[in-house]
């Protein structure tokens, strides 16, 4: 009987016809790998970035009670600023990318938690801000410009610090220019890892921890300062200015208070009293929150106060001072509004520097306090030789000024004043931003940016060294 494994055996030794490819098949193949490897190259030459360095300023208010008023009779019914029709993407997918170009991003975007890349080389960061995580630590960003050539037609960059500006990584930023007369963004701030704006004067708005940016309808008028809660609303404070190139938030005349939800696209007025928020003459004008309060120095020195959320705000009080013409970074240059736990505090600047022949120092800063922002007391003053420029308070009693030549510091609630050591010679032009991330954590931006770096303080704002952005 014949075994079935010899048919088997047969077949296997039999000669075997080999199955080609159908016609075509191999070049289709090779094309493909072509295609593969040029997508590969594009990705690895793409990529303009924003690095997180923006003057976009830490939470300086910690305590604050909403305090009564007189509401306003017959005032309008605010209407919603409404979100602009086109979205603008990060620049980290922006067109008209160079492969000559230095490399700031892949074209993954990034965020202020997670992210692979390195700041841009050349970074001139203009604001900073910090927010919790959780976990008693806190992620910091940077916005300012990255050196030209960059990857696209603008080059406003971000760039974030887990390790408070020991080291940087690239974080995706809003595909604009630099701040120059309507157009463009300076200043940055952040309610929390998500929600977070890029403003001065335009506005441009994340709530997905900067991977991407939308631009926002201002209804013509410019940003000037944005303070939000963590994790809640937010206020910004817009105006109708007529200042050109960097110097947005000149010759301003009119001002606004708006409030939006963290996370929404549109941002509604808030009631104010009639008459408080318009001058003749430029001027200026000061926001901080504290918890779910909110507390405006209007161009005439009055004091308002409301709910963050919005609604009809009151007037609390007349100032020792009014806030005079703004700053360059928007803030006023004679009276500025901070609050430290159950306390508003309020720094009025007088006297004049007396230019290159003065030999000593010419302006005081005299510091006010109050618990509603109705009735103002003096405790202290310093002397120095330029302007003030931020005040700042991480905890009660303490008080941190920057002016165009250095720093002071107050632990007793401006009574007495103590020059802060800067690490070196410190910044020329001093400091054009301070703030406290908490009782013991401090930073502060140089007026020159081109300096690439900011300044940071671990011991309650009393030492100052740099920190660059850099990877």
């Amino acid at each position: 009987m014949t075994s079935p494994r010899d048919e088997i055996d047969d077949w296997v030794r039999g000669d075997v016809e080999p199955l080609y490819p159908r016609p075509g098949a191999l070049d289709r193949i090779r094309r493909q790998a072509r295609r593969r490897k040029s997508r590969q190259a594009v990705f690895a030459a793409a990529g303009c970035a924003v690095v997180l360095a923006a003057a976009v300023s830490v939470p300086q208010l910690v305590g604050g009670s909403n305090h009564a008023g007189k509401p306003v009779a017959g005032a309008p019914t605010p209407t919603a600023l409404q979100p602009s029709a086109s979205d603008a993407t990060s620049n980290s997918v922006a067109p008209s990318v160079h492969s000559s170009a230095p490399i700031q991003t892949p074209p993954d975007r990034t965020t202020l938690s997670r992210s692979w890349t390195i700041p841009p080389p050349g970074f001139e960061p203009t604001s900073v801000t910090f927010v919790g995580t959780g976990t008693d630590s806190v992620i910091g960003a940077v916005i300012g410009q990255a050196a030209r050539p960059c990857a696209s037609q603008f080059c406003t960059s971000l760039a974030g610090t887990k390790d408070y500006g020991t080291n940087w990584y690239g974080v995706s930023a809003p595909y604009a220019p630099g701040p120059d007369g309507n157009t463009g963004v300076s200043q940055l701030r952040f309610a929390d890892l998500s929600d977070g704006w890029a403003f001065g004067p335009a506005l441009y708005e994340t709530s997905v921890g900067g991977s991407s940016w939308h631009p926002q309808s201002t209804g013509g008028q410019r940003v000037i300062d944005i303070e939000a809660a963590a994790g809640g609303p937010a206020l910004g404070l817009f105006a109708t200015c007529t200042g050109t190139g960097p110097a947005y938030a000149a010759n301003c005349t009119s001002f606004s208070l708006n409030t939006s939800v963290a996370g929404s696209r549109t941002w509604t007025p808030v009631t104010l009293p009639a008459g408080t928020m318009s001058t003749s003459q430029a001027a200026s004008a000061d926001l901080v929150v504290t918890g779910r309060t909110g507390y405006v120095l209007t161009p005439t020195g009055a004091v308002l106060t409301g709910p963050v959320s919005g609604g009809t705000w009151r007037l609390a009080g007349q100032a020792p001072c009014a806030p005079g013409p703004a700053q360059r970074s928007g803030l006023p240059s004679r009276a500025l509004l901070v609050t430290s736990p159950q306390q508003l505090m309020l720094a009025c600047t007088s006297g004049s520097t007396g230019g290159p022949s003065s030999t000593g120092p010419q302006l005081l800063t005299t510091l006010y306090t109050s618990a509603s922002g109705s009735n103002w007391q003096p405790a202290g003053s310093v002397q120095h030789s330029a302007a003030t420029t931020s005040i700042a308070s991480g905890t009660a009693g303490q008080l941190v000024l920057a002016t165009a030549a250095g720093i002071y510091q107050s632990s007793d609630n401006g009574k007495t004043w103590h020059p802060a050591s800067l690490g070196g010679a410190g910044p020329g032009g001093g400091f054009s931003y301070v703030g406290m991330t908490n009782a013991s954590h401090g930073v502060a931006v140089p007026a020159d940016a081109t300096l690439g770096e900011i300044y940071v303080s671990t011991d309650n704002g009393m030492r100052w060294q740099p920190r660059p952005i850099a990877s």
